[in-house]
């Protein structure tokens, strides 16, 4: 977010809105010095140039650093406005649905250690791409965007750690996302790393961003056992999970802590 409205932006809105805060409280002053006498000395008292700035700066930082942006994004008509101006809000939990050429990388291995097997990738019929999938926490803040894999029993995984996230907007207006990770993967004596695997390496993928937001779409490529000519590349798509409302939320809370009738 802060690449579209960068800090130089919020110094320049603070500061033109400390030189027009004499003039509008003065005009505040006056008007309720018509209506209500009274308050308008008591206005101008606790309305100082100090309390303005404060209340300036706290108001900014609210905006920026407390996630108050995300109200606005939430509107009905200024939200999908802002969204489209400058990017919209991922905030959430996503699924992620990742095909990876592994078969073909894996058949090309075993035809070169063979002397029976062939495997010409371009003429001859290509194995199905491996399918996994994964449960995805986005944190995007203002000033940075965080993509946390979660592990599961499926695949080696341990975790993730985003080193960046960029936002893109072309002239057309279509959004895109490119993401660099760093992947961790879980290795104990019960379930050790395949010979052509890594407890580490990184990846990156460029994302598409669908005009509602609710998808993330585009390709993925890793170094992961690159010093062996084995890493691999694919398909990758995050969809939101649907919000659950806060009443859906409480029953099914309500549901797990109340026991069960019995029958009689």
């Amino acid at each position: 977010m802060a690449k579209f409205v960068p800090l130089k932006f919020w110094v320049t809105l603070a500061v033109y809105l400390a030189l027009a805060s004499p003039l509008a409280v003065a005009w505040i002053e006056t008007g309720l010095v018509g209506q209500v006498p009274v308050l308008g000395p008591l206005l101008a008292n606790l309305l100082t140039s100090r309390v303005l700035a404060w209340i300036i700066w706290v108001s900014i930082a609210l905006f920026t650093v407390f996630q108050g942006w995300r109200l606005l994004w939430k509107l009905p008509l200024a939200g999908a406005w802002l969204a489209n101006r400058n990017f919209p809000d991922l905030n959430g939990e996503w699924v992620v649905a990742v095909q990876s050429n592994w078969p073909i990388v894996e058949r090309l291995k075993t035809a070169a250690s063979s002397d029976e097997i062939t495997f010409d990738p371009v003429n001859d019929e290509r194995p199905s791409l491996l399918e996994a999938s994964f449960d995805v926490k986005i944190k995007q803040t203002w000033f940075r965007t965080d993509v946390t894999f979660l592990a599961n029993e499926k695949t080696p995984l341990l975790s993730s750690e985003t080193i960046s996230v960029e936002f893109f907007k072309s002239e057309n207006g279509n959004k895109s996302v490119a993401w660099v990770y760093e992947q961790t993967n879980s290795q104990d004596n019960s379930r050790p790393l395949a010979v052509t695997d890594q407890s580490k390496f990184y990846g990156s993928a460029v994302l598409n961003v669908s005009e509602d937001a609710t998808e993330l779409k585009g390709q993925y490529w890793q170094n992961r056992s690159w010093n062996l000519g084995l890493n691999a590349a694919g398909l990758i798509v995050l969809r939101r999970k649907p919000r659950i409302s806060m009443i859906a939320r409480l029953r099914e809370i309500a549901t797990r802590v109340m026991p069960k009738s019995s029958k009689a």
